[in-house]
């Protein structure tokens, strides 16, 4: 019997293998906590000065903004799918280069391919789920990659603390390839098979992910209609960049993946270990950094819950509101700390509590919300070029910030530097509030003709 209710459970089973990638990306982000004092300070595997570490951990971004140019061409190529089991091999290879690393080069060189691997997983999973999903579940969807990221934190921070640096990369390594075997039994995306002339797959891929009794005629030709009204895969960069929408979405991703890292993410989490030591609460960096991860999985599960409840721009807004009070709560602990030591002896709880509070909004909204908006205002026409653009530029945000926060904090203070990210982050409420648009319960085809309507963002 043929029906038009579809299931949904195959769309989540689809979605969840798909974010394995992102686990193994959540990994290599939170390699370099538990792997620095062991590689600087107990030389595990051979002299590493600050400097050079300094450049291991940084590399990572570049890695990630070159596989940005990339991976859109690849994905129109050969599938969503093909090419996110593809990026396996990358992983395989800079595993291997840390595992075996016998210099500071080969552990260089293999940061950097990682980067190339993981950052893949930012644009091709938010855009293979966002693809595959029922309007009503592709914010909860979307939200496992934000989800599956912390817990890649979390993971490595635990089996970091308990383990060599040696043991740690081998089962890292391990972590891509059982993704792999798990996502080869996913289908392709019905609107990448459709683009191919491959209807009948299309219609094999929406029986698997709605149901093998799920009329899928209506679906298959709505995504017909989209690529005959407009034919978007066919246009050059430069005729897709006339038109609002894709105007828009430039500017409503890069202004997202720019607040995100001026929210000060990656310098939190660098300097939380000190943030503990300052709150007198006398946790090893070990188990302070594990309780972070898990606070930072926890909140990520919250969001999933919740994207599809509240909306985009509510957690994005409440998330930045928040990390602005923290940043500036951080900013003046340390202040009063290099004028007053004595008086900021009795503020120990300032510090420690405001991290706490910024490491649960944080992925409420701009820790993944911002990848999945960039997917969902992504015009037909530009999708091949608005990730690899708004990518490429974030990662190298990312890395400047990263290289650039220790000379912020010789140059202006520790207080200052975080004061200075805080009124960033102020800005950002702005842009949040009056650019970036609502897309909750809304098709792809409705954002994106709402985005061609407006001379600046659709309507909220």
């Amino acid at each position: 019997m043929i029906n038009n209710r579809a299931q949904k459970l195959p769309q989540f089973i689809a979605s969840l293998s798909a974010s394995g990638g992102a686990f193994c990306a959540g990994t290599l982000l939170g390699w370099s906590s538990p792997a620095a004092p062991r590689l600087v300070d107990e030389k595990q595997y051979f002299e590493i000065t600050q400097d050079q570490w300094s450049w291991i951990a940084a590399i990572y971004n570049v890695g990630c903004s070159v596989s940005c140019l990339i991976v859109g061409y690849l994905m129109n190529k050969f599938g969503r799918k093909l090419t996110m089991i593809g990026f396996v091999l990358p992983f395989i290879i800079g595993w291997s280069l840390l595992i075996w690393a016998q210099n500071f080069l080969m552990m260089f060189i293999g940061r950097f391919i990682l980067g190339i691997a993981g950052g893949a997983f930012y644009i091709a999973m938010p855009q293979y789920t966002t693809e595959i999903a029922q309007n009503d579940i592709r914010g909860i969807l979307g939200s496992f990659l934000q989800l599956q990221i912390s817990l890649g934190v979390l993971f490595v921070y635990t089996i970091g603390a308990y383990l060599t640096v040696y043991r740690m990369n081998i089962i890292c390594g391990i972590c891509p390839i059982i993704f792999a075997i798990s996502f080869i039994f996913m289908p392709e995306t019905p609107f990448y098979l459709i683009t191919k002339c491959q209807e009948n797959k299309a219609d094999k891929s929406l029986k698997w992910l709605r149901g093998s009794d799920y009329d899928t005629r209506n679906e298959i030709e709505e995504l017909k209609d989209n690529l005959r009204d407009r034919n978007d895969l066919n246009v050059s960069f430069r005729e897709a960049i006339k038109e609002k929408s894709s105007i828009n979405a430039l500017v409503i991703g890069i202004g997202l993946l720019f607040f995100r890292h001026m929210c000060c993410i990656i310098p939190i989490l660098f300097y939380a270990t000190t943030i503990f030591a300052a709150s007198g609460v006398g946790l090893s960096a070990d188990i302070s950094t594990i309780i972070l991860g898990a606070m930072q999985f926890f909140s990520s599960f919250m969001a999933s819950v919740l994207v599809d409840r509240l909306g985009r721009r509510v957690l994005l807004l409440g998330s930045i509101i928040v990390m602005t009070i923290t940043l500036f709560a951080i900013g003046a602990f340390f202040y009063i700390q290099s004028v007053d030591s004595e008086t900021a002896e009795t503020l120990g709880w300032l510090p420690l509590t405001s991290l706490c509070i910024y490491i649960l909004a944080y992925p409420v909204g701009y820790g993944g919300i911002p990848w999945l908006v960039v997917s969902e205002v992504a015009p037909k026409k530009m999708k091949a070029f608005t990730g690899p653009i708004i990518g490429f530029f974030a990662w190298n945000f990312a890395f400047l910030v990263t290289t650039s926060f220790k000379h912020m904090m010789e140059t202006f203070g520790i207080g200052q530097t975080f004061w200075i990210f805080a009124g960033a982050s102020f800005i950002g409420i702005f842009f949040t509030y009056f650019i970036i648009p609502e897309t909750k319960g809304k098709s792809l085809t409705e954002i994106e003709n709402s985005l061609n309507k407006n001379s600046s963002v659709m309507s909220k």
